[in-house]
């Protein structure tokens, strides 16, 4: 190799330089802007998964469809961390380093953001929409991490709230031996607390399987009014139709995490009359913008499934993209960043969404659900 051909390249990075052109941020190109997600798609929340990713995507295909962003397409690239947070650390390493996305997306499960926030926070690397409530993913406060749902101890403050005003005050719990049912554990004591009450028993299994049989008989010797359930969607079935079996009944009650169909059908007819809690807008009353709108890019995309979790992720997937819309063509991940925290107040279509400099929390939003007899949830 010549000298002249060994500096031609330089020579041509310095002409560039000189006329101000600059290498791209990475997953960012003329046609594209390449997202990362890390979620689990073959075990415990596959099915729930399934639906939030179809409803993000869903969104993004529609934007895409009109000419993207500023002429470039959003693109989603996904890939399966089981719920195991060692894969998702090993994810997102691939995702920043290997397939240099732009950002990360919808993440699911405490446990994995869990493992995956220490390396994008040291890369600077956005990741928008967890599909996470729990406290320790929002403390301490982390620049590069935005949240659209509200926090699961907000939704065990609105169960609490609900089940005292009933006059059930026999409370017992049965939640997974991990980080995300022990964050729903503290916040169903902490509400009891400030009643002056405590779980009447508390009982955990692993969250990554379906026996929960010795949580059962713990919580069934103990003769609850009412049994709040933070588990995935397979354990908290098997929690209601084991209880059931052993000859009790009581008000059950589940987080938002289970809000997807896939859940419902789980459940089969032993959801009727499950309480699950919500954190996004009734995804059946098309008189709210944003419903319509979702109802609609379903139609188009022909997803014959409406549920919350599916809402969540088209809901997500707006404010993603409202986010790249705001920082502008130039796009940089310092300025995205920036552009997130512009969203005062942002109206979604009639869900609203809050983040600033100092506060990532995006919704606060939560309410309580009745599984009825035709596996719809009703308000």
């Amino acid at each position: 190799m010549s000298f002249c051909s060994m500096v031609r390249p330089v020579g041509a990075a310095i002409l560039l330089l000189g006329t101000g052109v600059t290498f791209a941020e990475p997953g960012i190109s003329d046609e594209s802007i390449l997202i990362g997600q890390s979620a689990d798609f073959s075990n415990v929340l596959a099915g729930s998964v399934k639906e939030t990713t179809a409803g993000a995507q869903a969104y993004l295909d529609s934007v895409n469809r009109k000419g993207g962003i500023n002429g470039r397409k959003v693109i989603l690239k996904s890939l399966d961390d089981s719920y195991d947070g060692k894969r998702a650390a090993a994810n997102t390493k691939t995702l920043i380093e290997n397939d240099k996305v732009f950002s990360l997306f919808l993440y699911r499960g405490t446990p994995t953001t869990e493992a995956a926030m220490p390396i994008l926070t040291a890369a600077k690397v956005p990741l928008v929409a967890p599909v996470t409530g729990a406290q320790s993913v929002h403390e301490p406060f982390n620049r590069y991490v935005f949240f659209v749902r509200a926090k699961y101890q907000d939704e065990a403050a609105r169960v609490i709230e609900q089940l005292t005003s009933l006059g059930m005050t026999r409370v017992a719990v049965m939640y997974g031996n991990d980080s995300f049912g022990k964050d729903g554990l503290t916040g169903v004591r902490n509400e009891l607390t400030k009643r002056g009450l405590s779980p009447v028993a508390e009982g955990a299994f692993d969250n990554k399987s379906s026996l929960v049989g010795e949580a059962v008989k713990l919580v069934a010797a103990a003769r609850p009014q009412a049994v709040v359930i933070v588990a995935s969607a397979k354990s908290t079935s098997e929690c209601v139709k084991q209880t059931r079996k052993a000859g009790l009944d009581p008000q059950f009650v589940t987080l938002s995490v289970n809000s997807s169909q896939a859940f419902v059908k789980e459940m089969g007819t032993d959801g009727r009359g499950v309480g699950v809690t919500q954190v996004m807008p009734y995804p059946w009353s098309v008189g709210t913008a944003v419903v319509k709108e979702y109802r609609d890019a379903l139609k188009q995309a022909k997803i014959e499934t409406v549920s919350y979790l599916s809402l969540e992720g088209f809901i997500s997937a707006k404010v993603l993209v409202e986010g790249l819309r705001r920082a502008g063509p130039s796009l940089t991940r310092e300025k995205f960043v920036l552009a997130m925290e512009s969203m005062r107040d942002y109206d979604v279509g009639g869900f609203h969404v809050n983040y600033a400099p100092d506060d990532r929390e995006g919704s606060r939003f939560t309410e309580v659900t009745v599984i009825g007899e035709e596996g719809r949830f009703l308000r």
